[in-house]
């Protein structure tokens, strides 16, 4: 049971992705202004570097790497999906049967997933 609420978290931070990416302009992220910098990938792609800009390199140490998750929304929701994934496989006990259960995983990704793209995160 878990393992099916991680995946379902799972889902979430993955349409933050997939919404702050590519519907910044039409999101409900759009009304947090002093969070601009941090939410919006047009611009919070440059936090990881010294005065946002590249050719000064690191902000610091690891922030274009392993601490990226640090430096902007999308970078901190793909690595806490990949968390929930992680976590969700090490606690996984059968609900039916492992096939089954991939199925019924997937489809409620899925679900979830369009649910948050779609209406939830959208204004």
């Amino acid at each position: 049971m878990i393992s099916l609420i991680l995946v379902i978290l799972a889902a979430i931070f993955n349409s933050i992705m997939d919404v702050v990416s590519l519907k910044y302009e039409k999101s409900r992220f759009i009304n947090y202004p002093s969070l601009r910098y941090f939410i919006d990938p047009e611009i919070s792609w440059k936090n990881k570097y010294k005065n946002n800009n590249p050719k000064r390199g690191e902000k610091f140490f690891g922030s274009s790497t392993f601490l990226v998750w640090t430096t902007d929304l999308w970078h901190l929701a793909k690595t806490l999906m990949l968390v929930c994934f992680s976590i969700a496989i090490i606690t996984y006990i059968p609900i039916i049967y492992p096939i089954v259960d991939a199925i019924i995983y997937w489809i409620l990704f899925g679900v979830v997933f369009e649910l948050f793209w779609s209406k939830i995160f959208i204004k």
